[in-house]
């Protein structure tokens, strides 16, 4: 007989006492600024994702984001040509650093009315991960701690 769990975690902190790193995905899933709609969209079917990053094909350094919708929009307004991920990737993306506090990276995501956040490494500065709303959702269901 199984036992459906309905209580957090004690290893879930609470939302109030949350920081980035306890919510995020470890990972960049990346595409490069010349690469196709088709190949981002491989990518985001894929790994199941809603967002990657947009990296310079040079040195791999993070120059914009592309979200699921940008692509589908793209992709509609497309006449004939593909337009490639340069050509529709959002330059002015937001990050956090994985140190700060969740709910303050919630509050910058409401505020700038997006679902995903690059996120940075507390001490290095460097790219590490993506935050998404429903990262946060699940410390808000189920943190405890």
């Amino acid at each position: 007989m199984s036992q459906q769990v309905t209580d957090g975690s004690y290893l879930t902190p609470r939302l109030e006492h949350a920081l980035v790193a306890d919510a995020m995905r470890y990972g960049i899933l990346s595409c490069p600024a010349d690469a196709s709609l088709r190949e981002a969209a491989r990518t985001m079917s894929l790994h199941h994702v809603h967002t990657i990053v947009v990296s310079d094909p040079a040195d791999g350094s993070p120059v914009g984001v592309v979200s699921d919708r940008a692509l589908v929009d793209a992709m509609l307004n497309a006449d004939g040509e593909e337009p490639l991920l340069r050509d529709i990737a959002d330059r002015d993306f937001t990050t956090v650093s994985s140190g700060d506090p969740l709910v303050a990276a919630a509050h910058s995501m409401r505020n700038h009315n997006i679902a995903h956040l690059v996120v940075r490494d507390a001490q290095s500065g460097r790219p590490v991960g993506m935050l998404s709303t429903l990262d946060v959702a699940g410390i808000f269901a189920w943190g405890e701690a």
